[in-house]
C-alpha cells in the first residue's frame, strides 16, 4: 500500500444535552470530581527565601514565590494532568509539594491564547483549584488582562489548578455526519452566588444547560449548513457533503451573566459571545491541526495486516500526508491508547509524515536521536503525546475505530529534536482485512 502518515481525534454527533437543566437548588452539594493523572514532564526548581520563578513545560503557567515567602530551600514542581474540570478550557497543572507552607502569597499566571476560547469567553473565565476533597473552586478575584491574554490569582497553598469557565458552548460531540444533525447547549456550572457574598474561593456545582432564556440572545452560524437557533440551544444541519471549509462556527450571546454586584467587574452590564466550532464529516475522516494549522485529509487508507498491526495513513495534499502503525494488535481491536514508540523505549504506536510517492520522503517522526560527544547515537526519545482509541464499532462486519492522535513530528535528523510540528487530529476509520 502507498506510504503515508497521519493522525485525529474523534467526537460522534449526537443530540443529546448529556447535563441536567433544571437550575440548582439552594442546598445542592458541590460536585465532587476524580484528581487527574499526570500526562506532562514535570518541571522543578529549587527556590529559596530570595524567591524566583517556575513555569510550566508548555509556557501556559508560570509560578512567581516571592522574596520571604519560604525560609528554606524547596523544591518546587509543576506538572500537567488530566483536567477533570468540566469546560475547563486549558490544561490542568499539579503544583508541587502541596503541604508546602508560603509566609506570602504566591502569583499564579495562566497564558490563554485563542485556542482557549474556542467554546467560552475571556470575561467568563477565572482560576480555579482542586482540594483533596474532590471539589473544585474557582476564584472571584481572578485578574483578567485581555491585553497580555492572562488570569492571574495569588494563593498561598499548592494543589491542582486550571482554568475555569462560567459559561461554555459545546455541541453534541464536535463533529455531525454530512445531512445530520446535532444539538448545541450553553452549559454552567454556575451557582445562584449573591451580593455581598465575598470574594473567597466558591465551590463548583455540576454542569448543566443554561436555563436562563432572558439572557441568550442571537445565534449565529458562520460556515455552510442551517442552524435552527431557539431560546436555550439551537440545532445545527450540516450540507449534504463535506464543505471547503470544514469546520463551522456556531456562536451565541449571553447578556448581563453576573448580577450586579456579585463579582465586581464582571458580567454587570457586559455580553459574553460563545463560540464552538463543529466539524462536518464524511462517514470516515481525519481532521485537527498539524504545525497550528487546520487540516482535513482528502484521502484514507486503513488496514490490518497479518503480524497483529495496523496501518492508518492519509492524504493531507498532493503529494503529503503521514502514516500511522500500531504494533501488537488482535482482533476484536479494544478501545484504549497507545504511547508513541522509540527503537529504546516503550509504546506501540509510530508515525511518520513527508510525500509518498517514489521515492518516499520521510521528513519527520514522532522520535527523535539523542546522542553523546561522539555523536553516535545512544538513545531514542519518544514524541510526547499519544494515540487514542474511544470507540469501537461492528457495522455490517466492518470494524470502525474513533479516536485521537496527539504528539509531534520530529525533522528526519540525528543528535537533536530540531524545529518539531505539533499535531493533533481526530479520525473516524475503518479497518479492512
Amino acid at each position: 500500500m502507498p506510504f503515508l502518515l497521519f493522525i485525529p481525534l474523534l467526537f460522534t454527533a449526537c443530540s443529546k444535552s448529556g447535563g441536567k437543566g433544571e437550575e440548582p437548588s439552594p442546598d445542592e452539594a458541590p460536585a465532587v470530581r476524580a484528581h487527574g493523572t499526570p500526562t506532562g514532564d514535570l518541571v522543578s526548581k529549587t527556590i529559596g527565601a530570595a524567591g524566583g520563578t517556575l513555569t510550566s513545560k508548555d509556557n501556559t503557567l508560570q509560578i512567581d514565590i516571592p522574596a520571604g515567602a519560604l525560609t528554606a530551600n524547596t523544591v518546587i514542581s509543576v506538572q500537567a494532568v488530566t483536567n477533570t474540570l468540566p469546560g475547563s478550557p486549558g490544561a490542568s497543572y499539579r503544583l508541587l509539594p502541596e503541604n508546602v507552607q508560603f509566609a506570602k502569597p504566591v502569583k499564579l499566571t495562566f497564558k490563554y491564547t485563542d485556542r482557549h476560547l474556542d467554546s467560552t469567553d475571556a470575561e467568563a473565565l477565572f482560576m480555579a483549584y482542586q482540594s483533596q476533597d474532590g471539589i473544585w473552586r474557582f476564584l472571584p478575584k481572578t485578574a483578567l488582562n485581555t491585553t497580555a491574554k492572562t488570569l492571574t490569582v495569588e494563593t498561598t497553598h499548592f494543589s491542582d489548578w486550571a482554568p475555569y469557565a462560567m459559561y461554555w458552548l459545546q455541541s453534541g460531540g464536535g463533529s455531525v455526519l454530512v445531512s445530520k444533525s446535532t444539538g448545541v447547549f450553553i452549559y454552567s456550572t454556575k451557582q445562584n452566588m449573591k451580593p455581598g457574598a465575598g470574594d473567597g474561593p466558591v465551590a463548583i456545582w455540576r454542569e448543566r444547560v443554561l436555563e436562563n432564556t432572558s439572557n441568550i440572545k442571537n445565534w449565529k452560524l458562520t460556515g455552510a449548513g442551517t442552524l435552527d437557533g431557539g431560546q436555550r440551544h439551537a440545532i445545527y444541519s450540516a450540507p449534504s457533503k463535506v464543505p471547503n471549509p470544514s469546520k463551522v462556527t456556531v456562536s451565541v450571546e449571553i447578556h448581563n451573566f453576573i448580577p450586579a454586584g456579585v463579582i465586581p467587574g464582571r458580567g454587570t452590564t457586559g455580553k459574553l459571545i460563545l463560540l464552538t466550532k463543529i466539524q462536518v464529516v464524511d462517514e470516515v475522516y481525519f481532521s485537527g491541526t498539524l504545525n497550528g494549522l487546520q487540516v482535513y485529509c482528502i484521502d484514507q487508507h486503513h488496514k490490518y495486516i497479518p503480524g497483529n498491526w495496523i496501518n492508518i495513513s492519509g492524504t493531507l495534499r498532493d503529494n503529503v500526508g503521514f502514516s500511522v502503525n500500531i504494533e501488537n494488535v488482535s482482533r476484536p481491536i479494544q478501545a484504549t491508547q497507545y504511547q508513541w514508540f522509540a527503537p529504546d523505549r516503550g509504546g506501540t504506536a509510530t508515525a511518520v509524515y513527508g510525500t509518498f510517492t517514489a521515492p518516499a520522503n520521510v521528513t519527520g517522526k514522532t522520535f527523535w536521536s539523542k546522542c553523546d560527544a561522539s555523536q553516535t547515537v545512544e538513545e531514542y526519545r519518544a514524541s510526547s503525546g499519544l494515540m487514542v482509541i474511544f470507540k469501537v464499532e461492528d457495522v455490517g462486519g466492518v470494524e470502525y475505530l474513533t479516536g485521537h492522535l496527539r504528539g509531534e513530528f520530529y525533522p528526519q535528523i540525528n543528535c537533536g529534536p530540531g524545529a518539531s510540528i505539533p499535531f493533533d487530529l481526530n479520525f473516524r476509520t475503518k479497518i479492512l482485512p
